[in-house]
């Protein structure tokens, strides 16, 4: 409508800048005092018009004065124009007649832009829906429920009524709950034991415990998805088969299983889904510790430590559970014929003894291990348990484990590590038991940038190169390539040489880059 109103004046009057004045005119005055009638507008209106034509140019906005409009509104008017009320003169009517009527005549300047004569804004109408929507629905309440609390209660009833049913928050609840027993005779195998109403005991947990069937001995390690079946699962009878066969083929046979070349990545496999058929039939007793024992051994001789976390640690349950004379002890398992011997007390409890001795053979051997493996983790700045755990173990030993040779030489390892006796460490790296100098090897990178930083500080203003190689655990003497491969590291952590000579005066040491055999720096 503004456009057509501009349009039409802009064809008829002499001058283009007339219509845009008196559109302009027109809004300003709609805004800011209202419209009064439609005959004041357009009167006020041409009385403008000849004074822009006059002397004023297009674009520039003539200042409004009170002479020229009078702000005084009537009863019947507001500050944003007339009232929408059955008694003005202005209605939705007449906007359409005068609308469809544009063009007609050029006298007809009493034309009222749409929406002019309601509240600027979308806040007044939104607040009118609102009201209008809480009127209908309060009337549909009923005439008992128009006001105060009984009006929310019904609302709340009412809300609660659509939530009943099928398909509903109870009926959902229901079949949640249903659906969760069902999985629990399912996968538990209540069923078979009396229904879940029956108080379980040892030997029913017994009975709903996977009895493996499958006789492959060679199976790739996979993780479930869903609950294990028995014909998939091993019995203890082929695990031990295939426990031997890994060993004698990985030890012996230079891992040549079955006359192929495997690679550890195999021997992980195998190792890993050994240890998934134990735990799913629950097996925790002397063989469950042989294998989480060798694999832990193997893991640290391919260097990898997470495996060798994840066994030392379900070692260390299994080693509390043996000691503290578990339930594992006094099963014993007959998977071939799937049910219980009937055997003596007496007979009982030699094996339970047997077993446990059996089981026990190797736990002093982990927890030094373990005691050095903890001193690595201290060394890390992202693990702030180490030296806690440390002091866990030492707190836990008794004085027959002090005394034990792997124990004994942990202990020492940890008191050199925290006093920085770089010589001692390596002293007891050449003389450590066991597998202990595997993890010892974790340590070594930390320790020898400690011990060239303070014999760089010590010896001044030089010093032997062999001396500082064999100070740092380099053997010089029977190993001319790690002598020249420590030259090499000591290069990368900036050590200038003058033949025979460490110069340390004219050393500035960084940590180094360069790969060293035996070491992980």
């Amino acid at each position: 409508l503004y456009l057509n109103k501009f349009v039409h004046e802009g064809k008829s009057s002499s001058s283009s800048s007339n219509g845009i004045h008196k559109l302009e005119d027109a809004a300003y005055v709609s805004r800011k005092h209202g419209i009064v009638n439609s005959t004041t507008t357009a009167a006020r209106l041409s009385k403008s018009s000849p004074a822009r034509e006059k002397g004023r140019g297009v674009g520039t906005k003539r200042k409004l004065s009170r002479e020229e409009y009078d702000s005084s509104l009537s009863a019947n008017e507001s500050y944003y124009g007339p009232s929408p009320s059955k008694s003005s003169s202005f209605s939705h009517g007449d906007l359409q007649r005068k609308s469809a009527s544009f063009g007609a005549t050029e006298g007809e300047d009493d034309y009222v832009p749409l929406a002019l004569n309601q509240p600027l804004g979308m806040k007044n109408k939104k607040k009118q829906k609102k009201t209008a929507k809480r009127a209908s629905s309060s009337s549909s309440l009923g005439k008992n429920a128009t006001s105060g609390f009984d009006s929310n209660q019904t609302r709340l009833s009412e809300r609660a009524h659509r939530f009943q049913g099928k398909g509903g928050i109870l009926s959902a609840v229901a079949s949640t709950a249903k659906s969760a027993a069902e999985n629990v005779e399912k996968y538990m195998g209540k069923a078979t034991i009396g229904g879940s109403n029956k108080q379980l005991d040892e030997s029913d947990y017994e009975e709903m415990t996977v009895k493996g069937t499958c006789r492959t001995l060679e199976k790739e390690y996979l993780r479930l998805t869903s609950p294990p079946r028995e014909e998939l699962v091993r019995p203890q009878a082929i695990l031990q088969r295939h426990l031997e066969n890994l060993k004698r083929s990985y030890y012996e046979l230079g891992k040549v299983h079955n006359g192929r070349n495997r690679e550890y990545d195999w021997y992980c496999s195998q190792f890993k889904a050994l240890r998934q058929d134990l735990t799913v039939q629950r097996i925790q007793n002397a063989f469950a510790v042989d294998v989480y024992e060798t694999h832990a051994k193997v893991a640290l001789e391919e260097d990898d430590i997470n495996e060798y976390n994840q066994s030392q640690t379900q070692l260390k349950e299994l080693y509390d559970l043996i000691n503290n004379g578990g339930y594992a002890l006094g099963r014993v398992r007959n998977s071939s014929s799937g049910g219980k011997q009937q055997q003596s007390k007496g007979k009982q409890r030699r094996e339970r003894e047997e077993n446990r001795r059996e089981a026990l053979k190797h736990q002093n051997e982990f927890i030094a291990y373990r005691i050095i493996y903890y001193v690595f983790l201290s060394g890390n700045r992202k693990y702030e348990g180490g030296s806690s755990d440390i002091f866990k173990i030492m707190l836990q030993l008794t004085p027959e484990q002090r005394k034990d040779e792997c124990i004994h030489h942990a202990l020492l390892v940890r008191a050199a590590v925290a006093d920085n006796d770089y010589h001692k460490f390596f002293q007891l790296q050449d003389a450590a038991p066991n597998m202990s100098d595997y993890l010892m090897d974790k340590i070594v990178p930390s320790v020898r940038q400690g011990a060239l930083q303070r014999i760089c500080k010590a010896y001044r203003p030089s010093v032997s190169a062999d001396f500082v190689l064999k100070e740092l655990g380099f053997d010089v003497e029977n190993n001319n390539e790690e002598a020249t491969g420590g030259r090499a590291w000591m290069e990368g952590c900036g050590c200038r040489f003058d033949g025979e000579l460490l110069m340390t005066k004219d050393s500035s040491l960084k940590e180094s880059v360069v790969g060293v055999k035996n070491s992980l720096i």
